[in-house]
Formats: structure tokens, sequence, C-alpha cells
């Protein structure tokens, strides 16, 4: 791949790809999770930096509610939001169309994930703060190619299709086998697995898919009426604001919440 002859997005893809590295080595190797911090602070058992990948236990009673015993956040390398944040600054490094207009079409994601984290206190914890991070850089790599470009849905259509298949993989990985008959039982919900309104096969995700399109479709046509760069950001992120007030209003957006119980081992 040759580097982008752009040198402001070059040095824009260089920013943010370091900083897509700096969080890669931190899901690594920091393993607490916001639910045990709740609990305990950082005095949980698993509030700390390591070098092991395996250290992540739970136990099933037989009624499948699990118990925790060590975490870790390898689960949040196939978060939806990391991906169009690796998304985001392939294009601007390399000067690739199909990952510009994903990322322009799939901002969004982003955008609600962040707008759905209600809980201010939450975002003092380092895990959220580094959510926090993940999300705003989606957003801001988004803005400024919808400033500067003109999304089309047929360029961007494999990576919002690609979204499908994330979410198909994080049930395959994180859900006892065979999933379809495990439903909403993944040690962790990435990707909201175990939290979406209903479950069909895998296929419920074809919801989202066509809220996605339905919303690229009609930010095609408004922001083809108008040259104002200003407007051309305003009017996608206002799209995607108004989606997430009538999804949360209606109670189509579920936030995980865990207890975690393991404050006591230590």
């Amino acid at each position: 791949m040759r580097l982008n002859k752009d040198l402001f997005e070059r040095r824009l893809g260089v920013f943010f790809m370091v900083l897509w590295i700096l969080i890669l080595f931190f899901y690594l190797t920091w393993d607490g999770w916001l639910y045990e911090w709740r609990d305990c602070g950082y005095n949980g058992p698993s509030q700390h930096f390591d070098l092991d990948i395996t250290d992540m236990e739970y136990s099933r009673s037989p009624d499948n509610e699990i118990t925790y015993l060590s975490t870790n956040n390898l689960h949040n390398l196939i978060y939806l939001c990391y991906l169009v944040f690796l998304i985001g600054w392939l294009g601007l490094l390399f000067d690739l169309e199909w990952a510009k207009q994903g990322a322009m079409a799939t901002m969004g994601i982003s955008f609600v994930a962040a707008l759905s984290t209600l809980n201010l206190s939450d975002h003092v914890y380092l895990l959220q703060v580094v959510y926090d991070i993940v999300h705003f850089s989606g957003l801001v790599m988004g803005a400024y190619l919808f400033s500067k470009y003109s999304l089309k849905t047929s360029k961007s259509l494999p990576v919002v299709l690609g979204t499908w298949a994330i979410y198909l993989v994080s049930h395959v990985i994180f859900t006892p086998w065979p999933f379809w008959e495990n439903v909403g039982q993944a040690y962790f919900s990435v990707n909201q697995i175990n939290d979406l309104p209903f479950f069909l096969f895998g296929m419920e995700y074809i919801v989202v898919v066509v809220i996605l399109l339905a919303v690229n479709t009609l930010i095609v046509k408004l922001n083809g009426r108008t040259s104002n760069r200003f407007l051309r950001v305003l009017i996608p992120l206002g799209l995607y604001f108004l989606l997430f007030m009538i999804m949360y209003s209606t109670g189509l957006i579920i936030v995980q919440n865990v207890n975690m119980n393991t404050c006591a081992l230590r």
C-alpha cells in the first residue's frame, strides 16, 4: 500500500495509528473491568496490568450463572468501535477509498456507543476513558471525512456488511457452542451479543445493517444539497443523534451490567 500523498491526512493517519496501537497494548495488558471497579475500585483483584493473555477465568453453574474468577480485555480486540477506528486510520494513512467510505458509513456506531454511556461517574475509570478515546477517534475521523468527501453507499457497503460478520464472529468466540442454542450466555456482551432485543440465529443484526443503510442514504441526499463543510458534518451527527434518542426512549439500547462479585476474592 502506498502512503497518502495528502500530507495532512497522512499525518492524521499516523497519529491515529499510533493511538490505536497504544490501545492495542492496553487491551492486551489491562485486566480490569468497569463492573468490578464500581464495587471495590482499583483494589479489585483484576485491576492491574500483566502480560498474561490467558488469565480470563470463569465458571458456569448448572443454570448457566457465571462466576468470574479472573478477567482480561481480549474481547475488546473485536469491539466494533475499535475496528471502525482501525478502518479510519487505514483510509487516512494509505488513501484507501473503501476504508474512508467505510469509516464515514459506520461513524454512527461510534457516536451512538459514546452517547449510550450515560453514567458520567464511569468516565473517570481507566478502561472507560480508553473506550471514550476509541469512540471519539472514530467520530473525529468520520467527521473530517464527511467535511471533505461525499459518502457513497455502494462503496461503503462492504464495510457495513463487514460489521455483521464481526457480530457473528463475536457470537462464535464468546458464546458457548452452538451459539444459537445458548443465547445471552456469552461471558461478555461484546458488540451487544447478549443484549439485542431479539435473536434470530445471528440474522437479527440485519436490522442494524438496514438502519445504517437507511440513515446513510438520507445523509447522501441531504449532504448532496450543500457544499458547506460544517453542515456536511452536522447533518450526519444530527441524524444519528435523533436515531439515538428514538432507540433510547423506546428501550432498544441496553447497556450491559455485570455482577462481578470478585471483590471478596482479594
